[in-house]
């Protein structure tokens, strides 16, 4: 048996075999199953910002970072533990390269499915290879499959902009405290504990010069762009299928309308109050 729509004036109405009922706004129905032409919705784009990808309820945003000596809040090597309350750090100079970040947004919101990578050379295309970062808070999963490839570990990730309405200000907002995250907030062994491992642990082998983030630093002192001669583990994937994924993982769709079914499950699984 197949579910039956009904349209009336303003309104369509859909009954499942089981006899379950939903409506929905004609203007609404529509809405959410065309396209819209891509754009940033009226969101001011943050600096940095190379690439942008919509797929149903999902944008993801693609930033890049130059090249750059940054300051970073690392575990130090006698800290009492590897990671939470009571951990010990100290700050660190080391040279970073190209830094990318994914920005994965549910409907305005920033989502907890954030990634990041390095890169040896300026972001040209969408099919330019990423490569994993050399970064303790960026973890490796274990099997990939449904999981990110480079997830920020977001546990310190500033939520009050949730609560922001504009969804320009929630966006930016909750990109600047992705950012802040990332880079600020410290790093420590928490993802080679919780998840399979971290990217910096997994990439000690790869070359002398960051087999230790003591050796990374004075490499970093001598010559700052010597990173981007390091061969960084590669990821074998491009921009654009690792932003594929990321729409797989969420389930990302454009709501293509093939059938009646279609319809009625899009009527019927809308969220109460919608």
């Amino acid at each position: 048996m197949q579910p039956t729509i009904n349209f009336e004036g303003y309104v369509v109405h859909a009954t499942s075999p089981e006899g379950k009922q939903g409506s929905m706004r004609v203007e609404d129905l529509f809405s959410r199953t065309s396209s819209r032409p891509m754009d940033s919705s009226g969101v001011v784009l943050p600096n940095g910002i190379k690439l942008l990808y919509s797929n149903g309820p999902i944008t993801v945003w693609v930033h890049e970072t130059p090249p750059r000596v940054l300051q970073l809040k690392w575990i130090a090597d006698n800290s009492p533990t590897p990671f939470g309350e009571g951990a010990k750090y100290r700050m660190v100079r080391v040279a970073l390269p190209y830094l990318v970040v994914l920005a994965a947004f549910e409907r305005g919101r920033l989502s907890d499915y954030n990634e990041c990578f390095f890169r040896v050379a300026p972001i040209e295309s969408e099919n330019d290879e990423l490569l994993y970062p050399s970064l303790l808070n960026c973890s490796r999963f274990e099997p990939s499959d449904g999981h990110p490839l480079s997830w920020i570990c977001s546990q310190y990730l500033d939520r009050q902009f949730m609560h922001e309405r504009d969804p320009n200000r929630r966006m930016r907002l909750g990109f600047k405290s992705l950012l802040y995250c990332l880079i600020e907030t410290g790093y420590n062994h928490s993802s080679d504990r919780h998840e399979y491992s971290s990217w910096f642990t997994e990439s000690t082998k790869v070359d002398p010069r960051v087999a230790t983030v003591e050796k990374w630093e004075r490499a970093s002192e001598q010559d700052p762009m010597f990173v981007l001669d390091v061969p960084w583990l590669k990821t074998g994937k491009s921009i654009k299928e690792v932003v594929e994924r990321i729409f797989k993982n969420h389930r990302g769709s454009n709501h293509r309308i093939r059938s009646v079914l279609d319809i009625a499950r899009l009527i019927l699984n809308q969220p109460k109050g919608s």
